[in-house]
């Protein structure tokens, strides 16, 4: 028996006592230590503020995206983004995505529709409370002042040179200020004692006009009055004994017929410039700002500040108003050869009115603001004319027009857009009363209007 066996042998009940203890500790929960709860530290705690922040970013981000994507006064609306923005009836529509040509040579700094617009106020010097000097210069007398408007008759073919000394005396560099900054562009002399046609986007929103002649001398100008849907205005400066534009016949004209152009293109830095092409194409049926116009085809080169000069033929006389508008989604630098002029024919006899009246006469108005926009009709969506505001008193508010109306046909037509509801009502005069087809608030109804006459 060894020495283990014999302690075992002699001390069983400390042995007992011994193998109890061990078992006790082993189930004693007293033995062992509770854990502890982790806790955050400061990188932890810097972590979700940084990840709070950056959610709240988000939040702010998405909310000012989407004001600026579907807010139609948005520069980056989505609406103007497909050639759609709110428009004034009577005085500008909406764009055409189909078919919309606009000005990329700008004459005016900052002016996104230069082409014409409601722009609330008039800015003209018409206008002296706006800002700017209104010069003293009588337009009284215009009616008697428009028949001294000369129509050529002698058809002597004439050199590039002999039309340069005939027509240039009779061109005029315009400078106009504006809020925005300082534009420029061109004119035609029509009568010697100081009325001036011009296009309407070239004095829109004029404080001063200041006109430059050939011989560099300066006079200041009032706009007598401006056409903003053909793009036409007359101005008048305060001089007698001017050379005046001899008038060509426009409806004589033939594609491929010499056509040259006197400006003063990029300012008055280039004045009185001459540029040859021919007539490329006649009778071109464009929507410009959103107007139907039909338009001279030109290759002549028209660069910014030729605007408002004139396209003359091959024997010096004015056969239209150049008035360069390229589709805005082309890129300027893949376009070359493409000007439009206004016809003289329609010219004159807008710039005849509007010297006689200040406004074109005889044109039907309705009081709308209108908007295109795409419209949820039953289980489809169609583009259709949205009804933005209604100006009090007007024919459409007699008429009960609202505010959301979508106007789906003008008197028994169908329109789909602002350039037809535009188009139908221009078929009518003042006085005319027509039968307008809404849709509001998911129903059909007819709605009676007596248009009067805009001012």
């Amino acid at each position: 028996m060894n020495d283990q066996e014999h302690y075992q042998a002699q001390n069983p009940e400390q042995q007992t006592n011994a193998y109890q203890s061990q078992y006790n500790r082993q189930y004693d929960q007293s033995y062992y230590q509770r854990p502890q709860k982790k806790r955050i530290g400061a990188g932890g705690i810097i972590a979700i503020i940084l990840v709070s922040c950056f959610a709240l970013l988000m939040v702010a981000g998405a909310v000012i995206a989407g004001k600026m994507l579907f807010d139609p006064d948005s520069r980056f609306s989505l609406y103007k983004s497909i050639g759609r923005e709110e428009v004034q009836e009577g005085e500008k529509e909406t764009e055409n995505p189909r078919q919309q040509f606009e000005d990329p040579f700008e004459d005016k700094d900052d002016d996104e529709n230069a082409f014409g617009g409601d722009h609330g106020q008039n800015t003209s010097p018409l206008n002296p409370q706006i800002g700017g000097s209104t010069p003293d210069i009588d337009t009284s007398h215009a009616s008697e002042s428009m028949d001294d408007v000369v129509v050529g008759s002698e058809k002597k073919v004439l050199t590039t040179s002999e039309i340069y000394a005939k027509a240039a005396p009779s061109v005029v560099g315009i400078v106009v200020s504006t809020q925005n900054g300082e534009g420029s562009g061109s004119g035609i002399i029509m009568t010697s004692d100081g009325y001036i046609m011009t296009n309407a986007h070239v004095v829109e929103d004029a404080l001063t006009v200041t006109v430059t002649l050939l011989d560099g001398s300066e006079y200041p100008a009032v706009v007598v009055g401006s056409d903003e849907a053909t793009d036409v205005a007359v101005i008048r400066i305060d001089k007698t004994g001017l050379a005046q534009a001899v008038f060509g016949d426009s409806d004589q004209i033939t594609v491929g017929e010499d056509a040259i152009a006197i400006g003063n293109p990029l300012g008055l830095e280039l004045s009185f410039t001459i540029t040859k092409g021919i007539v490329s194409a006649i009778n071109r049926n464009i929507t410009v700002s959103n107007y139907n116009m039909t338009l001279i085809q030109t290759d002549a080169a028209i660069n910014p500040g030729n605007s408002g000069g004139p396209l003359i033929n091959q024997y010096g006389e004015v056969i239209g108003i150049t008035s360069a508008k390229i589709m805005a989604s082309y890129s300027v630098s893949n376009v070359e050869g493409i000007g439009f002029a206004i016809p003289i024919n329609a010219a004159m006899k807008i710039a005849r009115d509007l010297a006689a009246n200040g406004h074109v006469t005889g044109r039907p108005y309705l009081g709308i603001t209108i908007q295109t926009q795409y419209v949820q009709i039953e289980n489809r969506y169609e583009y259709h004319v949205v009804v933005i505001t209604v100006e009090e008193n007007s024919p459409a508010s007699k008429a009960g027009l609202q505010p959301g109306d979508v106007i789906l046909a003008f008197n028994g037509a169908e329109v789909e857009e602002n350039s037809d509801l535009l188009a139908e009502r221009d078929k009518y005069k003042p006085g005319d009363t027509v039968k307008l087809t809404i849709l509001r608030n998911g129903g059909q109804m007819e709605l009676t209007l007596t248009m009067t006459e805009a001012q």
